[in-house]
């Protein structure tokens, strides 16, 4: 981090400085402003260098003003974790009540705080624009709005003294980077099969490395977000500490968890450290200091994630299209052939495949009004699963459950979901009384992406699936494309449990998550659906002249994917349409 310009400190501040400069960079508040120095990491490779703000008392000399900065410099002080300097900010009424781990306001200033005198007291008013709030159990979620936050001021025999403020630490977007660490944390689905991310924001603690702060937050469960969706191997032991020896991550806990969940236990671990040591490292779990085999170590390979849960690193998968009205598996060379069974035959009633992880097609009626599913087998006839007024185009979760959505009316929506042909019931009541044009599970089986209109246009919201059988509901759902003026969604697709790509009705391709704003990737009229598997990101197009092409996207741009069998993009019929990755 380098050193502000134009910052000047007394000689008395940069002895401070000195003196904690030995474990990170240090910023430190001089009289309502702050000066950052140099400093090195604490040496472990799993604990990055960190920026720390020092937080000093309030000065009896200082302004209104500057008490205000020197607060908002405390209450972004990572090594004051319970923030008692920056209470000494408060009048005692008010430090009674304050509560700092209520939630964090990120913001971005925009203007000098304004002061107003008054007769009894004093207003700093805070002013700029809320980019993102991050709640107790660390759910960072991007907001917007003005920030316009008064601090009330009364003069008191040591100074001026803060009487009244927001609720909560009150950071600035550079503080929220220093103070919090972006962790993704694993959690077990509801059958304990695979790995759902939550992606948290961290208290970064220095006497901590990343590793242990990461690990503690992991045994302490699951964000509001996922309870009651996930579960975690863990439940009943407590971290004692992470450290490294001979090139491997060491894990220490209280307890031993039960024999079935070691290897659940293990996953979780290994995918969650992946992110801090850069898949570079082993992992050994033990228990109180000693192996946790009575007569050998438990080891942790790296890559354990993946063995566990093939869907978190799935591999080279080939992708299925639609070409004359068939259903085509892509094969080498990018050439493809007709699948198996009835769905690799000419069928011009069925549209918009859905591929299960089972070899499975489900499609839906062109008059919207049924989906079938076939094997992909010799001999997989297609048989009606469902019937209803408008339905959605399916999609498959990683259970073997299908999922549609029956649209009564512009305001009236049912979600469905079948297995084997059986309809199972599933609670969605912030989706019933709203027009659900599109839903998409992701493949960790837990989020869920819907597609939401209503009389200003269409929206994109992230939620849970919570719970299996007949207990099943979706909650706590999130917009993450906001609706604009008369705004259409094509498509929607999950490139892993965390992020969606979102195509527009104005053909611009969005990424978007929880955790950060939708960003733009292209723009492309031709594209007219997409689907994604990882690194892999296909779209059905139509060209000028109404030819239909599968592109892939790579190196910032579309490129022609699917080749006839002479080895060319160019079809003499319509082409190829519609890609679709399984669970995709």
């Amino acid at each position: 981090m380098r050193t502000r310009a134009g910052r000047r400190a007394s000689a008395a501040a940069l002895m401070v400085a000195l003196a904690c400069g030995s474990a990170a960079c240090s910023v430190i508040p001089i009289g309502g402003r702050s000066i950052v120095g140099e400093n090195t990491s604490k040496g472990n490779p799993l604990g990055d260098p960190y920026a720390r703000v020092i937080a000093v008392p309030p000065n009896p000399d200082w302004s209104a003003q500057q008490v205000v900065s020197g607060f908002r410099a405390a209450m972004a002080s990572v090594d004051d974790p319970r923030r008692e300097v920056a209470r000494q900010y408060l009048t005692d009424a008010f430090a009674r009540t304050w509560d700092p781990r209520s939630g964090v306001t990120v913001y971005r200033q925009t203007e000098l705080p304004a002061l107003q005198a008054g007769e009894k007291d004093t207003r700093v008013t805070l002013k700029g624009t809320v980019t993102a709030l991050i709640d107790k159990d660390g759910r960072y979620r991007p907001s917007g709005g003005p920030l316009n936050e008064p601090f009330v001021l009364v003069k008191q025999p040591n100074g001026w003294r803060i009487d009244s403020a927001p609720p909560g630490l009150l950071l600035s977007e550079a503080d929220a980077e220093r103070a919090y660490l972006k962790a993704d944390l694993y959690f077990l689905d509801a059958e304990r099969k695979g790995l759902v991310a939550d992606q948290v924001r961290v208290p970064i603690d220095p006497t901590s490395n990343f590793a242990k702060t990461t690990v503690g937050r992991l045994l302490q469960g699951p964000s509001s977000s996922l309870k009651g969706a996930v579960s975690s191997a863990f439940d009943g032991t407590e971290l004692i500490d992470v450290t490294t020896e001979d090139n491997r991550v060491v894990v220490d806990l209280t307890r031993r968890v039960a024999p079935e969940l070691v290897e659940p236990m293990s996953a979780q671990l290994a995918a969650t450290l992946a992110g801090l040591t850069k898949g570079g490292w082993d992992f050994e779990v033990r228990v109180g200091g000693e192996p946790y085999y009575t007569d050998s170590p438990l080891t942790v390979d790296a890559q354990e994630q993946a063995a566990f849960d093939p869907w978190i690193a799935p591999g080279e998968i080939p992708p299925y299209y639609v070409a004359d009205d068939a259903l085509w598996l892509l094969g080498k060379e990018n050439t493809g052939q007709p699948v198996l069974g009835a769905a690799g035959k000419k069928d011009a009633v069925r549209t918009h495949p859905a591929i299960s992880a089972h070899a499975q097609v489900a499609a839906l009626s062109k008059n919207g009004k049924g989906v079938s599913v076939a094997s992909l087998t010799t001999g997989g006839d297609w048989q009606q699963w469902v019937t209803g007024e408008s339905l959605a185009p399916p999609c498959w979760d990683r259970y073997q459950t299908l999922w549609t959505v029956d649209r009564l009316n512009d305001h009236t929506s049912k979600v469905m979901r079948l297995r084997n042909g059986q309809r199972h019931p599933v609670s969605a009541p912030d989706l019933d009384t709203v027009y659900v044009s599109s839903l998409k599970v992701a493949r960790d089986g837990v989020h869920v992406a819907v597609v939401v209109r209503d009389g200003l246009g269409e929206q994109v919201k992230i939620g849970t699936v919570i719970g299996q059988g007949n207990e099943t509901r979706i909650a706590n759902l999130q917009v993450v494309v906001p609706t604009e003026d008369k705004q259409t969604i094509r498509d929607i697709a999950w490139k892993d449990g965390k992020t969606l790509y979102v195509l527009t009705g104005k053909s611009d391709l969005l990424e978007a998550s929880l955790t950060d704003e939708a960003k733009s990737l292209a723009s492309d009229s031709r594209i007219q659906n997409i689907t994604a598997l990882n690194g892999s990101l296909l779209a059905g197009a139509t060209d000028d002249e109404g030819k239909q092409q599968i592109l892939h996207w790579t190196s910032a741009k579309w490129e022609p994917f699917v080749k006839n069998e002479n080895g060319s993009t160019d079809f003499a019929d319509d082409g190829p349409s519609m890609p679709a990755y399984p669970l995709g």
